[in-house]
């Protein structure tokens, strides 16, 4: 395949195709605008793009739709000539002949990327998962890659170990990643990483640059999406050295041009790649260049993940959904929309950080369908809030036709209306997780949490009328927060779990995050080990990290006692079923 693409680039760069106009042209026309020249004799625009760009323009008069380079407006065309095009008399850049010599000796700048999913320093995390947020990044490539239309290959698994601590199993995930680096003769490094796995991706990048200088790294996931345009915090800008690109936002078609342009190219172009690129997203390089884009990005144009480069063991990650006998069933995560509607004070899944985008209906049925192939039982929706999706009525009634099994991320104030509880349950829902936060009206109200204990309990109540099961989160460390408020969520929530309808209790105390109000002011980064390790920091999700004044071990170890003496039982981190093996590298 590779040897008839090269022939084909080879036969193409000797032609030139120029597309002649008449009337005034819409801006740009094919391929690129500066190209583009008025023939002041015969009152035509002539379109000179270089052959390398007009294989896309080409492609895109076969299929007669916009994809590659079609402009907004096409004005009338008058003829299409093609010439002999030989390359030591093209008057291109030296770069383009440059690329040719390239080509004609058969070896692309680089052939091959691993994928990471970069590892927790938490190893009291019990919320395991698909990597999701690299295989969504990831789909559009692995579907140009299989169809011929992109030069590389990848790594036959992501590298996903499940957690790394500096001092504890760090060598022995530095020395894994490096064998797998080696086996699979990588030479590009493609990451994905949270705000507490920044600091393992970066030494995994550091152990990449030391095999091999020329490897190309580039990083992207939740954290950089919220630290990226503060200058102070951008990963990229701070450590030039490990991150060669970086990029935020819907980076899906981004990535795919950025590896397209890495596969030819010594060094990318950022302005090739965002010319080729939809949705809002931001792509840096390490010599403090960037471009931003902003064009509609549809979900439904998107692959689906590919989930096969992922560990099969994540099928089983999920314990809540069992069949009668307690067997696990095969779960897969799925989104109905992107982004979140609400702007909680303490969350960095923002309202102003990823602008609501929504997959239709028959989309998402389809890549149900193609899932129940792959003998799922289970969906479960890790959209923010999935109670927002703009037809959820018709969803609902959809979904129930699949006979699969549902749980999602839901709020409180989506579920009061019993008769919509009841559609959650007929279309095959059986579990929700919810934020309880602060059982505390104060509270929620400062947080900007856009829910009350009325909404809380109403919710709650039908939950418990139409048998589902319910996961919660509660939230301390808050500025505003009292003894009595903490003893009111503690109390509601051991109600309901003696009650059966909550399985399962998370922990969390209030961090710092830079992309929040809460966090706003503070520049904390987290290109390092946490500053809090050990009990009983580790007993609380983000307990390892950057908290109020007030929040010091003998204040989480009096809010811990008291949960461990009414629902223990029930607290995530006291669920051992989902422990894996400390060295679990996948891969």
């Amino acid at each position: 395949m590779r040897n008839i693409l090269v022939l084909t680039l080879i036969a193409v760069s000797f032609f030139k195709v120029e597309l002649i106009y008449s009337g005034k042209p819409a801006w740009p026309i094919y391929g690129m605008p500066a190209a583009v020249h008025y023939d002041p004799v015969r009152h035509e625009f002539v379109d000179k793009t270089p052959s390398w760009d007009m294989i896309n323009v080409l492609e895109d008069l076969r299929e007669g739709r916009k994809k590659r380079s079609l402009p907004v407006r096409i004005p009338e065309k008058k003829e299409i000539r093609v010439k002999f095009n030989l390359f030591w008399r093209r008057e291109e850049a030296s770069e383009e002949k440059f690329l040719l010599i390239t080509a004609v000796a058969s070896k692309p700048y680089r052939q091959k990327v691993l994928l990471v999913n970069g590892p927790s320093q938490d190893p009291g995390d019990r919320f395991f998962g698909w990597p999701t947020p690299l295989l969504y990044a990831i789909a559009p490539t692995v579907e140009a890659i299989r169809g011929g239309l992109l030069n590389l290959s990848l790594a036959d698994k992501i590298f996903d170990p499940w957690c790394y601590v500096e001092g504890v199993n760090s060598q022995e995930i530095k020395s894994s990643f490096r064998d797998k680096l080696e086996r699979e003769g990588a030479d590009i490094v493609c990451a994905s990483a949270t705000y507490d796995s920044l600091y393992p991706t970066l030494q995994l990048f550091a152990e990449a640059k030391k095999l091999n200088p020329r490897i190309v790294t580039i990083l992207g996931g939740p954290h950089f999406d919220e630290v990226h345009n503060i200058s102070a915090l951008s990963d990229i800008f701070r450590h030039p050295e490990l991150i060669d690109y970086a990029i935020a936002g819907d980076g899906e078609i981004a990535l795919r041009e950025l590896l397209k342009e890495l596969s030819i190219k010594e060094t990318a172009n950022l302005q090739t790649v965002a010319e080729n690129s939809t949705g809002r997203v931001w792509v840096y390089n390490n010599r403090g260049q960037s471009v931003s884009i902003n064009k509609p990005l549809v979900l439904d144009e998107l692959p689906f993940i590919p989930i096969e480069l992922a560990s099969d063991s994540h099928r089983l990650d999920f314990d809540v959904f069992t069949d009668e006998q307690g067997t696990i069933l095969p779960t897969i995560q799925m989104i109905a929309a992107r982004g979140c509607p609400y702007s909680c004070s303490f969350c960095s899944e923002r309202k102003e950080l990823a602008y609501p985008n929504v997959r239709s209906i028959g989309n998402i049925i389809q890549e149900i369908e193609l899932r129940k192939q792959q003998g799922f039982r289970v969906v479960f929706f890790d959209d923010s809030t999935f109670g927002a999706y703009p037809k959820l009525l018709d969803l609902l009634h959809e979904l129930k036709n699949t006979g699969m099994k549902f749980g999602s991320l839901n709020r409180f104030n989506h579920l009061t209306n019993p008769k919509l509880v009841e559609e959650f349950r007929e279309a095959g829902f059986v579990y929700f997780y919810c934020a309880i936060e602060l059982y505390d009206d104060e509270a929620l109200r400062r947080m900007m949490k856009f829910q009350t204990t009325s909404h809380i309990i109403r919710g709650m109540r039908n939950l418990a009328d139409f048998g589902f099961t319910l996961g919660v989160s509660l939230l301390y460390g808050l500025p505003y927060e009292t003894e009595e408020s903490i003893q009111a969520t503690l109390d509601f929530t051991k109600e309901w779990v003696e009650r059966g309808v909550i399985k399962l209790v998370s922990e969390s105390v209030l961090s710092f995050h830079p992309g929040t109000p809460e966090g706003r002011d503070k520049n904390y980064s987290f290109d390092r080990t946490p500053p809090n390790l050990g009990y009983p920091w580790n007993r609380f999700e983000e307990g390892q990290w950057y908290h109020p004044a007030h929040v010091t071990p003998q204040y989480l170890e009096k809010i811990l006692i008291a949960s461990q003496e009414r629902f223990s039982y029930a607290l995530v981190r006291n669920r051992h079923s989902w422990v894996k093996k400390s060295s679990g590298v996948n891969g």
